[in-house]
């Protein structure tokens, strides 16, 4: 499953475990990561975002292409709120898969490929110019405490990310009739 640790926020941290990927932990990881961006709303911030890959002995390609997908539709909510991504590989057979990820959801972001937490330390000066030491998160640990556990806030939030999703998909259908109109006159 994903594991995140937001325990230095805003810098976050997240990574596969051991555990097989099924329908009930990636909802898990759903529902954490719309748990993050409300916290951004909230304190009106964003992250960095940290994702490790090296740790993905049996990536699931249906649950890449389903979080591609996943962050394709908050792809409105991840420009506002993620500022940077770091993606953590040492092993290059991992590219093609970022390619295929990327092919459905390009970034939104500034991102790079790092290969230690030096060069994601370095990245992240580059991009934001801020200064942090990335190497906390080389003991995984998941750790999201200061995230609101509120079911009732995260449905909330589920339902005005799919109203906001729904609102701009019909904006862009009348953009199109407007556009197609304006052309045959």
């Amino acid at each position: 499953m994903i594991c995140f640790n937001t325990k230095y926020w805003p810098l976050v941290y997240f990574y596969k475990n051991d555990t097989k990927m099924n329908e009930t932990a990636f909802e898990d990881y759903k529902k954490t990561y719309l748990q993050i961006l409300l916290k951004c709303k909230k304190e009106k911030c964003q992250i960095i975002l940290i994702s490790d890959l090296n740790n993905q002995n049996k990536l699931d390609i249906k649950y890449v292409m389903k979080q591609a997908y996943f962050n394709l539709k908050i792809e409105k909510f991840n420009k506002k709120y993620v500022k940077t991504v770091c993606v953590y590989m040492n092993d290059k057979n991992f590219k093609k898969i970022l390619d295929m990820y990327f092919s459905v959801c390009p970034p939104y972001c500034p991102y790079k490929i790092c290969e230690t937490y030096e060069v994601i330390n370095q990245f992240i000066k580059e991009t934001n110019n801020e200064v942090y030491n990335t190497s906390i998160f080389s003991n995984l640990e998941i750790n999201t405490i200061n995230l609101e556990q509120n079911d009732e806030e995260y449905k909330k939030i589920k339902e005005e990310l799919k109203k906001e999703i729904e609102d701009e998909m019909k904006t862009k259908t009348v953009n199109k009739k407007n556009i197609k109109n304006e052309i045959s006159v």
